[in-house]
């Protein structure tokens, strides 16, 4: 009976990673998708998860989900073009003359790498990210700018840190139909950390209201202090 047992799961876990792995051949960006939102609200939960004083905020929990599988579905595009135009042609053009030698797949991995953390991550990820959480969170434009000014310098430092050596390793020793998975699954940290870093509003929401407030009394001086002494 207790031989049975490792016996059963190790056949649950055989048959799961083969679903899995059908389910990503016939259906790859779908199932990258699902995958990476799945993900993405299990990080957030457990940031949130954090600060028992607060209730659950859902709306977050959307919000991080939706730009993950958005985010999912631009790196389905572009890894491949990725790999195409970045072979290690121009880190191999700055070595040329240098007694490094480094193997071409590794110069290749490495270019990918930086095409995607410093020209997608800076440009695409972080402007979608910064949006389109702010819009679903009912963000208004100013505190959503205000938020992006405030967080990105430091988020994309640790961005660099944790994702360049995250992503070596997926462009240089992960089958390509198995990357975005992979980095779904390093995303659960990631989305975490960012999550713990930029994932609330509501203190960008409390300015609105303050702002709010302070623009409304400019325009109808004395009405507001009229309205909390009839309350």
């Amino acid at each position: 009976m207790a031989s049975a047992l490792p016996d059963t799961t190790s056949h649950f876990l055989q048959h799961t990673a083969a679903t899995y792995q059908e389910a990503l051949q016939q259906h790859p960006l779908v199932t990258k998708m699902i995958t990476g939102g799945t993900l993405a609200t299990c990080g957030d939960a457990i940031a949130q998860s954090q600060n028992a004083l607060e209730p659950y905020d859902k709306r977050r929990a959307v919000s991080f989900m939706l730009f993950d599988m958005c985010y999912r579905a631009l790196q389905h595009t572009a890894f491949p073009v990725l790999a195409v135009h970045c072979q290690g042609q121009y880190l191999g053009e700055l070595l040329q003359g240098t007694p490094l030698i480094v193997n071409a797949e590794y110069l290749a991995a490495m270019e990918r790498t930086l095409a995607s953390q410093l020209g997608i991550v800076p440009f695409i990820y972080y402007p979608v990210f910064y949006a389109l959480t702010a819009l679903v969170q009912d963000l208004s434009p100013q505190a959503a700018v205000d938020r992006a000014r405030e967080t990105f310098v430091p988020l994309m430092s640790k961005n660099l840190k944790f994702w360049i050596p995250v992503q070596f390793i997926q462009f240089g020793f992960i089958e390509e139909h198995w990357q975005i998975p992979f980095l779904s699954a390093a995303g659960l940290c990631w989305t975490f950390l960012l999550s713990l870093a930029a994932g609330s509003t509501r203190t960008y929401q409390e300015k609105d209201s303050v702002s709010y407030l302070a623009d409304s009394n400019k325009a109808f001086p004395g009405y507001t202090a009229r309205a909390s002494a009839s309350s």
